[in-house]
């Protein structure tokens, strides 16, 4: 019976290990970012006389390296030459999150000129679902948030993946967030690669001597009082909602 018993107690225990082991804490996510513009700003008339069969799908890629505290989602440069004002309509923020401490710094790209931002992370009501797929090699699972009356962003986390990071500002789930997406399709995050490796520390800092810091209630005000001619209300508060 002892026998039987310490034999027993060995596959517990090996069980046990083989799943610690599983779980991830520190890497490197790729990430595409697929726009439909036509989608995105196709109530614009001014922006629909720009926007073409061939040019409306913008297609961009991030990282996302983190650690069981901290992350930090960026661009990664592309080879290919930018394509005149079209290259505005889409951003290219770069979002440090602290986990312990609840904070974010945003370098915020605004029509290609950098802003800086320094406030809580958001907290989201998410619907989790029973809904799965694969992705970047991890099962994930299905989850909802109502960002406002008439938009949802569906989110789809792998619990493997121990840190509750994500694209952009999202985070809050029980896993890291490896595909994200509008309701209509206009704008989509899926994960392409997942690295696990040790990410040194300073790249997870941010340089927190910036001048012109603002909370996103400060920019917001600002940018409604300098840019409220020609940028829509919803359009602006659809930007600082992925923050």
């Amino acid at each position: 019976m002892a026998y039987i018993k310490n034999i027993l107690i060995i596959a517990v225990l090996g069980l046990f290990s083989n799943q610690l082991a599983a779980q991830i804490t520190t890497g490197r996510i790729v990430f595409e970012r697929k726009t439909n513009l036509e989608k995105r700003f196709g109530d614009n008339p001014r922006m629909k006389q720009m926007i073409t069969e061939e040019n409306k799908y913008r297609i961009e890629n991030f990282e996302l390296l983190f650690n069981d505290t901290m992350s930090v989602f960026r661009p990664i440069p592309s080879d290919e030459a930018e394509e005149g004002f079209l290259k505005f309509l889409t951003q290219q923020n770069t979002v440090y999150q602290n986990l312990n401490t609840r904070e974010k710094f945003i370098s915020m790209d605004l029509w290609g000129n950098p802003t800086y931002i320094k406030d809580t992370m958001d907290n989201r009501q998410w619907k989790i679902t029973e809904s799965k797929r694969n992705l970047g090699g991890h099962m994930c699972r299905k989850t909802l948030w109502e960002m406002n009356d008439s938009t949802r962003i569906y989110a789809w986390f792998a619990s493997d993946i121990v840190p509750s990071v994500g694209p952009e500002g999202f985070q809050g789930l029980p896993g890291a967030i490896l595909g994200l997406a509008t309701e209509d399709g206009s704008i989509i995050y899926f994960a392409k690669e997942v690295q696990v490796m040790e990410v040194p520390l300073e790249t997870l800092l941010y340089d927190d001597n910036k001048k012109d810091v603002y909370t996103e209630d400060e920019l917001k005000e600002i940018l409604k009082e300098k840019m409220g001619k020609w940028v829509k209300p919803e359009d602006l508060e659809a930007m600082f909602s992925w923050l």
